[in-house]
């Protein structure tokens, strides 16, 4: 059996059979038995390093169940793993860092790691990795340089500046300043921008030139504050976007419902937008921004070669910009043509999306949307709930107008089989993001939870939202085929099947039941394929 440790993790039997297990934490079991004499450790230090947030009783029977992935994995070759009560050890197995050294050191050399693309939040595991991936530098002779581009830092930053009008007194005048500044820390959060006037800062007289300005201006009636939003283009003094919101004045919290939380999203949607529009950002190093609201339209066609265009337009970004952001859309990316199927190569996707991942959390110095994007991933490719968990919580926290932070957690929860706390969750990423073009995301994600809750009704309406607004998303017409077929509306089930295989014309039954690549894990578990499949055939 070869295991290979440098780059994406693998292990395959003497046949050359694919035999690596899925989950993380399966798989650094293997590399810590790798990298110790004889391949043995005690069970007490396993658990101390990947599970060291857990009692010992909890801790030694998630090592049990990471023991039983692992000779699932295996398979015939299961007893090349053997435990008892007190320790591990792992025996007959090959290294690329033994037996492939040329190859190991090529991919260190390239920019590669040890264990790459492993995602586990423990902190006596992270502790561990690192220690590890310097001894293997040293160990192949690999003198490897920062990852940081300081030439980055040099590049201008198109500046948005906060610039508020006439507000009333008193709770009128906090509430439209804090939407001022809930709505300049997104755009930051989505964009390459240096915010200027924030929390009343001042406003420096030799600001750099083009960007945008956010005015924020309003008036008190009937017990509420009247405010309107407007983005204007600074070099051209046009107003590129504008909307207004009624506000009551004793809203306890005026984030936590209401009006304000779907205009800061939809301010920062809107900013993001019209970057293309803008003349500093046509062409030079001003053009970052324009090139990630670009990406993001294309990405959401769902379209194979658009796709393709998408991660070619962010790696042109990835040059203007900070990386951890680019990385995270890029994990976007990779996601969607997972889920929609467009790419046939499914390792690449996740070990690509493993890459993105860990790159975004290590550059993006703790940014929600990045959070939420590498969350979503963590998710749903690389079926790890527990590190999604809490990078959507994180997200939630930090920006809680941020409809990709609900999503995420709402992603998160389905996996964690609290189907309530997800349709919750993911509805209110659809009022968040109510008025932007993108909120087929989080029905569809409404309509998954609901499909998992057995409230097939919610489904169909969440899902015939989503399909609606984008013809194209594989993933609502396959939800919505079965939905149609188990509430006997033949005619929609019908169409919905026909313009599923034009986007997808390998489309089958078997394949959604026999290939555990296939993204269907809901439509598996809920029945439906069991019970109105065969009716497939008569469509």
């Amino acid at each position: 059996m070869f295991i290979r440790l440098v780059g994406v993790f693998e292990v395959r039997n003497d046949a050359g059979q694919d035999c690596t297990p899925r989950g993380a934490k399966a798989r650094a079991i293997l590399a810590m038995l790798c990298r110790t004499p004889g391949r043995l450790r005690p069970r007490r230090w396993l658990e101390a390093r990947l599970w060291s947030d857990r009692d010992t009783e909890r801790a030694a029977g998630s090592l049990r169940q990471a023991l039983m992935e692992i000779r699932k994995a295996f398979g015939d070759d299961a007893g090349r793993l053997f435990s008892d009560r007190d320790s591990v050890q792992l025996g007959d197995v090959a290294t690329d860092l033994e037996q492939d050294t040329d190859t190991a050191t090529q991919a260190l050399s390239s920019g590669h790691e040890f264990l790459e693309g492993i995602d586990i939040t423990d902190h006596a595991f992270t502790i561990w990795l690192q220690e590890e991936r310097n001894r293997v530098d040293e160990q192949m002779g690999i003198a490897r340089l920062s990852e940081a581009r300081p030439s980055r830092a040099a590049i201008p930053r198109l500046p948005l500046v906060i610039r508020l009008g006439k507000l009333p007194d008193g709770q009128g005048n906090y509430i439209g300043k804090a939407l001022a500044d809930a709505i300049g820390r997104l755009v930051a959060e989505f964009a390459h921008v240096d915010l200027f006037g924030a929390s009343g800062s001042p406003i420096p007289k030799d600001l750099p030139p083009g960007g945008m300005s956010l005015h924020v201006e309003g008036t008190e009636g009937q017990d509420q504050v009247h405010l309107l939003v407007s983005l204007i283009s600074t070099a051209g003094r046009k107003t590129i976007w504008n909307q207004r919101a009624a506000v009551p004045l004793r809203e306890a919290d005026i984030f936590a419902k209401g009006e304000l939380p779907p205009l800061v999203f939809q301010a920062a949607d809107a900013a993001l937008a019209h970057f293309p529009l803008l003349r500093e950002c046509a062409d030079g190093p001003m053009r970052a921004n324009a090139l990630i609201a670009e990406a993001l339209t294309e990405m959401f066609s769902y379209d194979s070669a658009r796709l393709r265009l998408a991660d070619r337009l962010l790696i042109e970004a990835d040059d203007l910009a900070e990386p951890g952001r680019i990385y995270a859309w890029r994990c976007l990316v990779r996601q969607i043509m997972y889920v929609e199927r467009t790419e046939t190569d499914f390792r690449t996707l996740v070990a690509e999306a493993d890459e993105f991942s860990r790159k975004a959390l290590e550059m993006s110095n703790a940014n929600p949307l990045v959070l939420a994007l590498v969350s979503q991933a963590r998710v749903m490719v690389d079926e790890n709930p527990e590190a999604g968990t809490i990078l959507a919580r994180d997200a939630v926290l930090l920006s809680p107008c941020n409809a990709f932070a609900h999503w995420a957690r709402a992603a998160a929860l389905i996996r964690n089989d609290d189907n309530a706390g997800a349709l919750a969750a993911a509805r209110r990423g659809v009022e968040i993001a109510a008025r932007t073009a993108h909120v087929h995301w989080w029905e569809a994600l409404s309509g998954l939870a609901a499909l998992r809750g057995g409230d097939h009704a919610a489904a169909i309406a969440h899902y015939e939202a989503a399909h609606y607004r984008a013809p194209s998303f594989r993933a609502a017409m396959r939800h919505l085929l079965f939905l149609y077929l188990a509430v006997d509306d033949r005619v929609r089930a019908s169409r919905i099947y026909r313009g599923l295989l034009r986007v997808e014309p390998d489309f089958s039954l078997d394949r959604i039941r026999n290939e555990p690549d296939y993204p269907a894990v809901t439509l598996r578990r809920s029945g439906l394929m069991d019970r109105v499949g065969l009716e497939l055939a008569d469509l």
